[in-house]
């Protein structure tokens, strides 16, 4: 039986990924072990998939002072004997890091212990670790047909991004709008669609799911009282569920983190983006101005984020118009980037074919 380490953490765009990997491979009979931070969420995620998943004592190192950076890298080093240790145990064939500092360490460990092994890059502008790490890989698996910044391409397959199920495109039969910001929610999002809302309420059957995010979560509820019996509207801190709320949409106003942009993109959505201005090389913006070549979406500086061009966009995608017709893929399949996998795990020829 072929043994697989998938090393993830830090974010949802980097561990939901991981987790659509391992169940795949779970499924098609691979012995599938995580690696994650002791009390990450990913930890959380991972144990109520029913998988296993061994602790490392990863910490963030861009973005510190040179003191913290100096000893991060120090303390690098020391992870990555803890890693070797791991490996005694599990004795993996193949190990997979999904991005993120907490892969870094597992991965680099892997090379030096001559284990085949591989990343993933969810974005559309290649993360400054992964840049490092594709030195030390023999597989790099890209999620946007036109990833920037890629060191040693010959080396890269796009496998697209490995997305949960019940994102598939349902087509646009409902008038709803979703607007969320992120697991933590985005205040700027929160307070501009709010004051939006006397004008969206003109709109003849549209309905309003809002995600808020925990902190801003009593504060919009009370402004949304304002609009009872105008407006239909459902609104909630947090949800699990994604994909039902998808089923009920045909726009969406969010982020652009890699696994929103996948979600919108594979599930035929529209989409008004308002890229986090302070993610780490500006990655959101790259990942917004990919989905916006579908003709699908625009991309909305925060800085410049008003009622007045949220609105019209609104009511511009929200009547199914598009902004001009695209025949090409800015993503991969991913379904078969998870059949790509699996048989890179193997090394063999091709599996008969699975259903996803």
């Amino acid at each position: 039986m072929i043994k697989v380490l998938i090393a993830t953490g830090g974010t949802g765009g980097h561990i939901f990924p991981a987790v659509v990997i391992g169940r795949y491979l779970s499924e098609n009979g691979a012995n599938v072990v995580f690696t994650g931070r002791k009390n990450g969420i990913e930890r959380e995620i991972i144990e109520k998939e029913g998988m296993r998943i061994k602790s490392i004592n990863a910490k963030k190192f861009k973005g510190m002072n040179f003191i913290n950076k100096m000893k991060s890298i120090i303390q690098l080093f020391f992870l990555i004997f803890s890693c070797f240790k791991i490996f005694r145990e599990e004795k993996p064939d193949f190990v997979i890091g999904t991005g993120g500092y907490v892969a870094a360490p597992v991965v680099l460990a892997a090379f030096i212990a001559r284990i085949k092994c591989g990343i993933c890059e969810q974005n559309a502008l290649m993360g400054f670790g992964n840049r490092c790490l594709a030195f030390f890989v023999k597989h790099i698996f890209l999620s946007f047909e036109n990833t920037l910044k890629v060191p040693f391409r010959y080396k890269s397959k796009v496998t697209g991004n490995f997305i949960r199920k019940g994102f598939e495109n349902r087509g646009d039969s409902e008038k709803g709008i979703l607007v969320f910001g992120g697991s933590q929610g985005a205040k700027r999002i929160n307070e501009v669609f709010c004051r939006s809302l006397e004008k969206i309420s003109n709109i003849n059957g549209v309905k309003i799911f809002h995600i808020t995010g925990e902190k801003d979560f009593e504060r919009v509820k009370e402004i949304y009282k304002k609009f009872n019996g105008k407006i239909e509207y459902e609104i909630y801190p947090f949800v699990h569920n994604m994909e039902e709320i998808f089923k009920n949409v045909s726009l969406i106003v969010c982020r652009a983190g890699a696994t929103s942009i996948a979600e919108i993109y594979y599930s035929g959505k529209r989409a008004i983006l308002i890229p986090y201005p302070y993610a780490a090389d500006n990655h959101q913006w790259f990942n917004a101005v990919e989905f916006c070549k579908t003709g699908r979406g625009v991309v909305l500086k925060e800085s410049f984020l008003n009622e007045e061009k949220l609105v019209k966009w609104i009511n511009f995608f929200i009547n199914n118009k598009k902004r001009f017709e695209y025949t090409g893929n800015i993503l991969g399949d991913y379904r078969k980037g998870l059949k790509y996998i699996y048989e890179l795990a193997r090394e063999t020829q091709p599996v008969t074919e699975v259903e996803c």
